[in-house]
C-alpha cells in the first residue's frame, strides 16, 4: 500500500505514537517508517529515501515522475538521494511544484519559517487529504488515516454522501469524512500556525486560437509520441505494458509505444455477456500493433471474490463499477510480469471523444430555432399536450424540455437521480441536514471557473475536472496498485493538454462528428476498425448479473436491504425495493448503476465505520 502523511503542531512536539495511530487506522497498511523532527511527524509505507531532509526543510513524497533526470540536472541531487524537493524548494520556493511532470504527492516543512507545503500532481494520480485547525494539521494520502490523528472526529459528512449518491464518487474539496478536505489536483496547501490557504499552480486555459488543420494534426502527432516515450522512461520490454479496451485512445498508446519498445505488451478483459465484450476490438487492434495480446474473461464469481478488497483499496465509497474490470486487467498484467501499465485515460477529454459531447450539441440545435417561433408555437403546442400522445410527439416533448435547460445542469440531466428524486427516495431528516443543490453546485462552479470561449471546451473542463480527476485516475490508480503494478497516463502529459487548449473548437467536435482532428492525425496509424468503433471502454456488466446470477443479485439485496442499511437513515421506507423493481423491468443499466453505487456505500460503511 502507497501511504504517506504526517502531523504539524504548532503549540508542542510530535510523538511517534501519534502517528502510528494514524497509519493503525488504514486497514492492512502495515509497519511505517516515521520521522519526528520538533513540530512535525512523518510516516510513510514506502521506501526510507522517500523522506526529504535538509537543515531546514523537511519532508516526505509519494514521486512518479517523468522529467526526474531534468531535475536532478538542475539541482545536482544524485538519483539515491532523497533531498530532490527540498533542494528544489530551496532554489525556486513554492513555486517549485511546476518544474514537476508526472505523478506526486508531497508535503514540505519549512523549519525556519514554520511552514507546511502540501501539493499533488496535475490531474490528481496522486492524492492527499487533510484536516487543519488552530493546534494543528493532519495529512495522508488515505483519509482513514486522518481521521485517526488527534482530535479529529470520525463522523460522515453527509453532504458528501449526497455527493456520493448522485456522482458515483466524493468530488474534490471534500472527503467522506466532515472536516477531511482532499487537496484538489494542481493546487498546493499552504499553512502557517494554524491558517491554511489553497493556490492552484496549473490550469488548463482553452485559448482557441487559429491554427492549420494540417500543421496541429503533425503536432499532435509529435506531441502524443513524445509523451508515450517519456511516459515508458526507457524501460525494458519485459516489464512495461498497456491497457488494452480496443477503444482510440488505448490503441492509440499501444501503437506508439511500438515505436519505442520491441514488442508492445497489451492486456485486455473481456465478458461472457456479448453486449459488454470488446475482446474482438481488442485483439484488432493488437493484431494491427503486432503486439503481445493478454487477455482475461471476468465472471460475476469473479467480482463477488475481488468485492471486498475494492471497497479496502479505495478507503471511501467508490461506485464505478468498471474498477473490477480494471483491476483484474492489472493483476493479469502483473502475473505476466509487469512492474508499469501506460493508460489511455484522458483522451476522450481532450480530443472531444465523449458521446456526451455530441448529444449536447444535439440540444443544442434547439436554441437555433428564433425566440419567437419556440415561444409562440413549438412550445405551447407540445407542452400543453396530454399523456396520451404518439411516442414521436412524447420524444419532441422531452427533447425540448431538455434543450432548455441551461448547461451543466442539462449536461447531467440524465445522471442526478437522487437529487431530482430525492422528495421520493430520500429520508426527510437526511434531506434536512443536506443542501440539495449541492451535486449542481459543484457542476457549476467548474463550469463557471472554466478559462474557455466556448461551451464544448467548458463541457471538456468538466470532464477533466470530475469524470478524471475525481473518478477515472483514482478508479484506474488504485486498482493497479491492488494488482501491484504502477501506472502512467501519457495523454495527461501537461504539455499536451495545454497544446489541445489552444485548438478551435471545431477541431474536437465537428458538427456531429467527434475526435474530428485526431482521427485525421490518426489516421495512418489505427485500423479502420478501431477509428470507426463506438466508444465503450472496460464497461462491466454487473446490472447484468444483478438480474441474472443468483449468488450476485442475493448478495446485493441482502447488503442493501438488511436492517444495517436501513439504520443509516438515508432513504425512505421501500425506496430501494422500487429502485430494485425499476432495474427488474429495464433493459438499460441505469438502475442497476444507481443500486451499484449505493451497495459499494454501505460495503464502505461496514468496513470502515460499522
Amino acid at each position: 500500500m502507497r501511504l504517506i502523511g504526517g502531523l504539524v503542531a504548532w503549540k508542542q512536539p510530535v510523538r511517534i505514537p501519534q502517528l502510528r495511530a494514524m497509519v493503525k487506522n488504514v486497514p492492512d497498511a502495515g509497519v511505517p517508517l516515521c520521522a519526528v523532527r520538533g513540530s512535525i511527524g512523518l510516516f510513510s509505507t514506502l521506501a526510507s529515501d522517500r523522506f526529504e531532509s535538509t537543515p531546514d526543510v523537511s519532508g516526505l513524497a509519494d514521486l512518479d515522475l517523468i522529467n526526474t533526470d531534468d531535475l536532478q540536472a538542475l539541482t545536482g541531487v544524485g538519483q539515491h538521494d532523497g533531498s530532490l524537493l527540498a533542494a528544489l524548494y530551496a532554489r525556486d520556493g513554492q513555486h517549485f511544484v511546476r518544474r514537476l511532470r508526472g505523478a506526486f504527492a508531497f508535503a514540505l516543512w519549512d523549519q525556519r519559517q514554520r511552514i507546511l507545503l502540501l501539493g499533488v500532481d496535475h490531474f490528481g494520480i496522486r492524492r492527499l487529504y487533510y484536516t487543519v485547525n488552530s493546534d494543528r494539521i493532519a495529512f495522508a494520502s488515505r483519509p482513514s488515516a486522518v481521521v485517526g490523528a488527534p482530535g479529529v472526529e470520525r463522523r460522515v459528512d453527509l453532504t458528501a454522501v449526497f455527493d456520493y449518491l448522485n456522482f458515483g464518487y466524493v468530488p474534490a474539496p471534500r472527503s467522506i469524512h466532515a472536516g477531511v478536505h482532499r487537496l484538489p489536483p494542481g493546487h498546493v496547501l499552504i499553512v502557517r500556525d494554524g491558517s491554511a490557504r489553497l493556490e492552484p499552480y496549473f490550469d488548463i486555459t482553452y485559448s482557441e486560437q487559429p491554427a492549420d488543420r494540417g500543421e496541429t494534426a503533425t503536432t499532435l502527432c509529435r506531441l502524443t509520441q513524445e509523451a508515450v516515450g517519456r511516459a515508458l522512461g526507457g524501460r525494458a520490454t519485459k516489464e512495461v505494458g498497456a491497457f488494452l479496451s480496443g477503444g482510440t485512445d488505448s490503441s492509440t498508446v499501444v501503437g506508439l509505444m511500438g515505436r519505442f519498445v520491441d514488442r508492445v505488451n497489451a492486456f485486455s478483459v473481456g465478458f461472457r455477456e456479448q453486449q459488454y465484450d470488446e475482446l474482438g476490438y481488442a485483439e484488432i487492434s493488437a493484431r494491427h500493433f503486432g503486439a503481445a495480446h493478454y487477455t482475461r474473461i471476468v465472471t460475476a464469481d469473479d467480482a463477488l471474490e475481488c468485492l471486498p478488497r475494492l471497497v479496502e483499496a479505495y478507503d471511501e465509497p467508490f461506485g464505478n463499477t468498471s474498477a473490477i474490470g480494471s483491476f483484474f486487467c492489472a493483476r493479469l498484467a502483473h502475473e505476466c510480469g509487469m512492474a508499469v501499465l501506460l493508460a489511455g485515460d484522458g483522451g476522450d477529454e481532450i480530443f472531444g471523444g465523449n458521446e456526451r459531447y455530441r448529444v449536447d450539441r444535439i440540444f443544442a440545435r434547439y436554441r437555433r430555432i428564433p425566440a419567437a417561433l419556440r415561444a409562440r408555437i413549438i412550445e405551447p403546442v407540445l407542452l400543453n399536450l396530454g399523456d396520451n400522445v404518439p411516442r414521436l410527439v412524447d420524444r419532441a416533448r422531452r427533447y425540448v424540455r431538455r434543450a432548455n435547460i441551461p448547461n451543466p445542469r442539462r449536461f447531467y440531466s440524465y445522471e442526478f437521480l437522487v437529487a431530482q428524486e430525492a422528495a421520493e427516495l430520500l429520508d426527510p431528516d437526511f434531506r434536512a441536514a443536506i443542501d440539495e443543490d449541492e451535486p449542481y453546485a459543484v457542476v457549476q462552479g467548474h463550469y463557471d471557473r472554466a478559462q474557455a470561449a466556448t461551451e464544448l471546451n467548458r463541457l471538456l473542463y468538466l470532464d477533466l475536472k470530475l469524470a478524471i480527476g475525481d473518478n477515472d485516475l483514482f478508479k484506474v490508480t488504485r486498482t493497479a496498485e491492488l494488482a501491484g503494478v504502477a501506472v502512467r497516463f501519457p495523454l495527461l502529459d501537461p504539455s499536451l493538454v495545454e497544446f489541445t487548449g489552444t485548438w478551435p473548437a471545431e477541431f474536437k467536435v465537428r458538427g456531429l462528428e467527434k475526435r474530428y482532428l485526431f482521427k485525421q492525425a490518426f489516421q495512418s496509424l489505427l485500423a479502420p476498425e478501431t477509428l470507426a468503433k463506438r466508444k465503450h471502454g472496460f464497461g462491466v456488466p454487473t446490472s447484468v448479473w444483478l438480474k441474472s446470477h443468483p449468488k450476485f443479485r442475493a448478495m446485493v439485496r441482502d447488503a442493501l436491504l438488511s436492517p444495517r442499511a436501513r439504520q443509516r437513515g438515508y432513504f425512505q421506507p421501500g425506496a430501494l425495493e422500487r429502485l430494485f423493481e425499476c432495474h427488474d423491468g429495464d433493459a438499460t443499466p441505469y438502475y442497476g448503476d444507481i443500486l451499484w453505487t449505493v451497495l459499494m456505500l454501505e460495503l464502505w460503511q461496514r468496513r470502515y465505520e460499522p
